[in-house]
């Protein structure tokens, strides 16, 4: 693996950190100006979220590639804010196709057979949902 990659990885992930520590502290901060200020650079850092993906997508073909099927597959299942309008995205082959994943999506379940429970949630051995220095330990 690319040393590039790894910074740029470990870059997103301290951005990403960076977000919901401010946004914590936007929750303690009682003065309205410091709020709007500490968003706006909350926002600034989602920018540097966004540079950080980018940079990786153009430099990881593998992750490039799982990118594009998970946004074909949340098109497909219509869990993305923006769905393509039925003109651009066609149907679920169309958007797959787009994406160069043909025959590569599973097609989600109708709304009729779907099991109203969702499953539970992934457990990890010290209960943190994330990985390498994501994980906290317990205070």
């Amino acid at each position: 693996m690319s040393e590039d990659l790894v910074v740029l990885r470990e870059i997103l992930q301290r951005e990403l950190e960076t977000i919901n520590a401010y946004e914590k502290m936007i929750e303690r901060v009682s003065d309205p100006v410091l709020r709007e200020i500490i968003d706006h650079v909350t926002d600034e850092e989602r920018e540097h979220v966004a540079e950080m993906y980018h940079l990786i997508m153009d430099r990881d073909p593998k992750q490039r590639e799982r990118s594009e099927l998970s946004h074909a597959q949340l098109t497909s299942m219509s869990l993305l804010g923006a769905v393509p309008s039925a003109a651009a995205a066609g149907s679920e082959r169309d958007a797959a196709a787009a994406a160069g994943l043909s025959g590569q999506l599973i097609a989600p379940a109708s709304a009729s057979s779907r099991d109203p429970v969702p499953p539970p949630p992934p457990v990890f051995p010290d209960g943190a949902w994330s990985v390498g220095a994501l994980k906290r330990s317990p205070k």
